[in-house]
């Protein structure tokens, strides 16, 4: 696992054609998922919740930031795993989201392709996130709390202060915050246990053949 997760970390900061497309789908998943899915719900909370109710187009701009870092060779391993803890987390979340949605109602009638276009993209996101945890390299106890106390505060806000993301009727609160605690304890442990060196080249793609980035 860990081998095919190097391989396609190296294939995509290589060639800078497929990193580029994986930059324009990320930005295009921050765009739609941030002004169309989350538009309306932004607009109705205070500005002090931005931060913590666009889940996923965050998580996509996050991981575009550190798919850049990798890309320009910045040793940014606090802010890898930052991005990594998100993208896995929510992207996990929406798939069980969908899959519960599915499994209670089936596809919406004339709306099935962009459900199944979430499911996709967010398989994606959870990959992304599997790449990013892969060059995390050297990180202290404080900055793993410190990520972690985030990811239990956007609990508490989005849903002990109701700022969670959009749900269909199929799918209740009480699963979908199970499922976000769940998610957020597992890797919590995960991010604890993670060895101060994960890969030989952790703190960067020193391993990937030296290229000079093209834009």
């Amino acid at each position: 696992m860990l081998r095919v997760i190097a391989w396609l970390l190296k294939l995509i900061l290589n060639h800078p054609l497929i990193f580029w497309a994986c930059m324009l789908a990320n930005a295009v998943g921050v765009v739609w998922g941030g002004w169309i899915w989350y538009g309306p719900q932004l607009a109705a909370a205070p500005a002090w919740a931005w931060l913590f109710i666009p889940d996923c187009p965050e998580a996509a701009l996050w991981a575009s930031l550190a798919f850049l870092g990798l890309y320009y060779r910045r040793r940014w391993g606090w802010f890898n795993a930052f991005a990594a803890f998100a993208c896995i987390k929510y992207g996990l979340w929406t798939l069980a989201f969908w899959l519960r949605h599915w499994s209670q109602a089936g596809f919406v009638e004339g709306y099935w392709p962009i459900e199944l276009m979430l499911f996709v993209s967010h398989i994606g996101l959870t990959c992304e996130g599997l790449l990013l945890a892969s060059r995390i390299g050297p990180l202290g106890l404080p900055a793993r709390l410190s990520i972690i106390g985030w990811y239990a505060l956007s609990i508490y806000i989005d849903y002990g202060l109701g700022h969670h993301p959009p749900l269909t009727d199929a799918v209740p609160v009480a699963y979908v915050l199970w499922v976000a605690i769940t998610l957020t304890t597992v890797l919590s442990v995960a991010l604890l246990r993670l060895p101060n060196r994960l890969a030989p080249h952790a703190e960067g793609h020193a391993t990937v053949k030296q290229v000079t980035p093209r834009v």
